[in-house]
């Protein structure tokens, strides 16, 4: 783990470990495959920002949603059982099943929110693609794409094993338990080998449930996931890797709390009832078979994924039974995927005129979904589509690089709905309906080397959101189904190393306009439906810079900039008002990460990162502003040939914050924030 964390755009990774005191020096490139190819990161007309294994394990950073923290202009809306990423203000209506940023891990997709709040485990990369990716990943990447690159084995056997106790700064100090073990085993020299990474992570939570009677923790959780990769290189031509891995939670969802009215608790308290339950299943099989041959490379990724989740909790999220008849709010999930992407690619490398990409994906997905309550929704969904796209680069006059691509897709969505709704007087129901779309997706690119190491590009890119069902609310055929929503995004960039690769600086300017937008409109208090009514647009800056004065020390800062308004909306009838002119919920107008580590050629280390935001709304309708926070991490450790060793700390000053809120029963109703952590890492390295 030698590499220095960087919360900015075009992050800067670290080659082999041989590399450790060069990294002390000056800023190593990283190779990054998000167009598909390997490719140096600065060198993509994009804003791509790359995070290796050694700067998430070095920043501690053990969720998906903690690394967002230090990405600029991408915002996690957490709740407790999804988390829906926003980048550049873009996300789906609430209620949507798809998520519009595409979560790839090893190549396969992870499409709805339920499946995007990942664990950690023996992480290679991440990286945060952002702006419309419709010509490379298709549907639901609208907002952009973050890709999850898992470690491969080597020929070298080896391993960690590793324990960790931490402590939340709540309830006069709750313990979190952390322990795994990752171990490499070469199975034929150099044709075959095995990696396994398993972990479990337990805590009882920060939130204690304080209504009589009450025996679990609001918030406690159990986590254990695993992976076993087996990596096959018969000639120098061949790769294939198969990927298996697990995961299993069984949580306390129980952090939702009121700040004021009649119910209000006081910080890390909730008062419920009810139940207080999430459990996840999942599981997932990788073949990915790479051959590199004299002039081309092809390149086979083939998926399949199970997921299943239940959850329960209390409808009231009080002490009392206010609504006796249905006190229990009960949702299920059971997601099947299959896909299946076949490229062939030129090879890389310099002095090439023209580089391309060709390639073909299909899929299908069954997804059946159950929410009861005041009325039983229960929704089974076919999915299947597919997809040809190319892309091209023609390097002109040696500085100038001009890139097209054009991706068309096709994606048919059947939905049937079985409603009881007894309770309100109104029977049972079958809805029916089909959702089917051909789309043209391109992009286009054109960049132009200042210096060497100097780039300045411009980009104009498609994306768009799949239509669906409202699985939640909708109880007739008129308002089951809706349409896709589409966007063009507008970017200017210069990306810069200088100061002999001691200093990067980045700069992006983007402007994003969503067309058909898919929103919620209620026509009774207990009835809504989803319309592509809508129109939206974002603009805003982000500006990264990285710089190593001197030997072992890093200096990093980021800084985004965001504007997303709601252009164009205004309802009738019940609940009517005009949206138009209201900040899109879910887009805070500042993000901004500074950080500061040095590091000894002995292998210790110390460093420090303040992450924020501004204040952002809820919901289109601004009634309720959330306020932004600053919080503090820091850590300090040693890493050595056999053991590392870690004391860790976030949010160190244990600022209290909100997540969300919303107005409920008389008061306002908040999700906590995660207050403070400490905890003290040991590993050891055969």
């Amino acid at each position: 783990m030698t590499a220095v964390f960087v919360p900015q755009l075009l992050a800067v990774g670290y080659g082999a470990e041989e590399e450790k005191k060069n990294d002390l020096y000056y800023l190593e490139p990283i190779v990054v495959t998000a167009e598909k190819t390997a490719q140096d990161v600065q060198r993509i007309p994009g804003s791509v920002s790359a995070y290796t294994k050694s700067a998430i394990e070095e920043r501690h950073v053990e969720k998906l949603y903690d690394l967002t923290d230090y990405v600029p202009n991408v915002f996690v809306k957490k709740n407790s059982t999804e988390n829906i990423i926003s980048i550049r203000g873009i996300s789906p209506q609430q209620g949507s099943l798809f998520s519009a940023t595409g979560l790839y891990v090893d190549g396969v997709n992870y499409p709805i929110h339920q499946m995007q709040n990942l664990d950690f485990l023996d992480i290679e990369r991440v990286e945060v693609l952002k702006g419309p990716q419709g010509t490379l990943y298709g549907r639901n990447s609208e907002a952009g794409v973050i890709n999850v690159i898992t470690s491969q084995p080597t020929d070298e056997f080896g391993g960690k094993v590793f324990g960790e106790i931490g402590m939340w700064d709540a309830r006069g100090g709750v313990p979190i338990y952390r322990e795994g073990a990752t171990v490499n085993v070469p199975l034929v020299q150099d044709t075959l080998a095995m990696k396994v990474a398993l972990q479990n992570y337990t805590t009882d939570g920060w939130m204690e449930n304080t209504a009589p009677g009450s025996l679990e923790d609001a918030t406690r959780a159990q986590h254990f996931n695993g992976r076993v990769t087996t990596r096959w290189t018969p000639t120098a031509a061949w790769d294939v890797s198969l990927i298996l891995q697990g995961q299993h939670e069984a949580d306390g969802i129980g952090v939702y709390r009121f700040s004021d009215g009649p119910f209000a608790t006081d910080r890390n308290e909730i008062a419920w009832n009810g139940p207080n339950k999430n459990s996840v299943d999942a599981n997932a099989q990788i073949l990915k078979a790479e051959y590199h041959g004299a002039e081309v490379d092809i390149t086979s990724v083939t998926g399949r994924h199970s997921y299943s989740q239940d959850y329960m909790y209390d409808m009231d999220m009080t002490p009392v039974d206010l609504y006796p008849q249905y006190p229990v709010f009960n949702a299920d999930y059971d997601v099947d995927i299959w896909s299946e992407e076949l490229r062939i690619a030129s090879k890389p490398g310099q002095g090439r005129r023209f580089d391309w990409l060709a390639g073909i994906y299909v899929y299908s997905e069954d997804i059946q979904t159950g929410n009861y309550s005041i009325t039983d929704h229960v929704t089974d969904q076919d999915d299947l589509g597919g997809a040809l796209f190319a892309q091209g680069t023609l390097h002109m006059w040696e500085k100038w690089h001009f890139n097209l691509g054009s991706r068309i897709e096709y994606a048919r969505l059947e939905g049937k709905k079985d409603v009881n709704s007894g309770m309100m007087g109104m029977g049972t129901m079958h809805l029916e309906d089909t959702v089917e779309d051909t789309v043209f997706l391109p992009s286009a690119s054109i960049s132009y080397d200042l210096a060497p190491q100097v780039m300045t590009y411009g980009k104009v890119s498609r994306g768009y959101l799949s239509g669906g069902f409202d699985n939640y609310f909708a109880m007739s055929q008129d308002l089951f189904s809706y349409e896709p929503e589409y966007s063009w995004n507008y970017e200017v960039g210069i990306k810069s190393k200088m100061l002999d690769n001691r200093l990067m600086m980045n700069l992006a300017a983007f402007y994003i306009d969503v067309d058909d937008k898919q929103v919620v409109e209620y026509v009774s208090p207990f009835e809504r439906y989803v319309v592509n009514a809508a129109k939206v647009e974002s603009y805003g800056v982000e500006l990264d810079v990285q710089y190593k004065p001197m030997p072992g020390l890093t200096l990093t800062g980021s800084l985004g900039y965001l504007e997303s308004e709601i252009k164009d909306w205004a309802t009738e009838g019940y609940n009517a008002r005009d949206y138009s002119g209201n900040k899109t919920p879910g887009a805070p107008e500042f993000s901004y990460a500074a950080g500061i580590v040095y590091r000894w050629e002995s292998g210790w280390y110390i460093g420090a990162d303040v992450v924020g935001v501004s204040s952002n709304y809820s919901s289109a309708e601004n009634d309720l502003k959330v306020d932004g926070r600053t919080l503090v991490n820091a850590r300090m450790g040693y890493e050595g040939e056999k053991f590392d060793i870690m004391l860790w700390g976030r949010n160190i000053f244990n600022e209290e914050y909100e997540e969300r809120s919303m107005k409920w029963l008389g008061g306002t109703l908040i999700q906590e924030g995660e207050p403070g952590s400490f905890g003290l890492l040991v590993a050891y390295k055969f």
